[in-house]
């Protein structure tokens, strides 16, 4: 496994966001609308931005939703320090006039909850619950993994969700081609939930979700609605062509 695989788009200091793109099963040509708007606002707010783009395992095997949860451990390997570090997914983008989430997170790990489609989150707490019977994770506490902010604490817990994958992954794989609800964000909120640490919930601009659901997808909506905007929720078919049109209708306020 080699750590050092990764991509550094813009370096700066103190604080990171790590995207992750590795080739694989999935179509990633819409990474090109998330980086567009990434780049522009990390170096807008002196902050480092982190690709990983080269697979630790096969992500046959090990999705790259797994994968991620090395980051601390891929951070050292590239001799990059850093204070806090924010994990976001390649099917986002992020809206000019973004504050700085940093400065609005301390030290603590910081998420925002997953409620758009309850049905889907309680099969999916009832699919892994097996793992955690002494965990009692009820859906209003229920994150969504794809915008958390962590700092150098938390590298404990991302630990804890590596060893869980490296002792369960034959579980792990039968139950992600059977029940369908994720890979690893239901048992990382499990995880999370059974440690010492306490989630702090930002709002919900900051993982705006299921843009359908919300009915705000009509004329791109949305759009003035969230500063993270996570395309997902809807047929993964639809991602390209409305990251496009979305990059197609905003792209002016990324020039300066």
């Amino acid at each position: 496994m080699n750590l050092e695989s990764c991509q550094r788009v813009i370096v700066m200091n103190k604080n990171i966001v790590v995207i992750t793109s590795m080739p694989g099963e999935v179509d990633t040509s819409y990474q090109q609308y998330c980086l567009n708007t990434w780049k522009w606002w990390c170096n807008k707010n002196d902050v480092e931005l982190l690709i990983l783009d080269k697979p630790l395992s096969d992500t046959s095997f090990m999705k790259p939703t797994w994968q991620r949860w090395y980051v601390f451990d891929i951070l050292e390997s590239n001799g990059i320090d850093c204070d806090k570090v924010a994990l976001v997914d390649v099917d986002t983008m992020v809206r000019w006039d973004t504050p700085n989430f940093f400065d609005m997170t301390g030290d603590k790990f910081s998420a925002v909850v997953d409620q758009d489609n309850i049905g889907w989150v309680k099969q999916s707490i009832d699919g892994y619950k097996d793992f955690f019977n002494e965990v009692n994770l009820h859906w209003l506490d229920y994150f969504n993994c794809g915008f958390i902010v962590m700092s150098k604490q938390h590298k404990k817990i991302c630990d804890e969700i590596i060893k869980f994958w490296n002792q369960n992954h034959e579980k792990l794989i039968h139950l992600q081609n059977t029940i369908s609800k994720g890979t690893d964000q239901t048992p990382v909120n499990y995880i999370l939930k059974g440690s010492n640490f306490k989630v702090n919930y930002l709002p919900k601009t900051f993982n705006l979700t299921h843009f359908n659901r919300k009915e705000i997808l009509q004329d791109l909506m949305f759009i003035d609605c969230g500063y993270v905007w996570h395309f997902n929720g809807f047929d993964k078919s639809w991602r390209t062509p409305l990251m496009k049109d979305t990059w197609n209708k905003i792209k002016d306020n990324y020039e300066n």
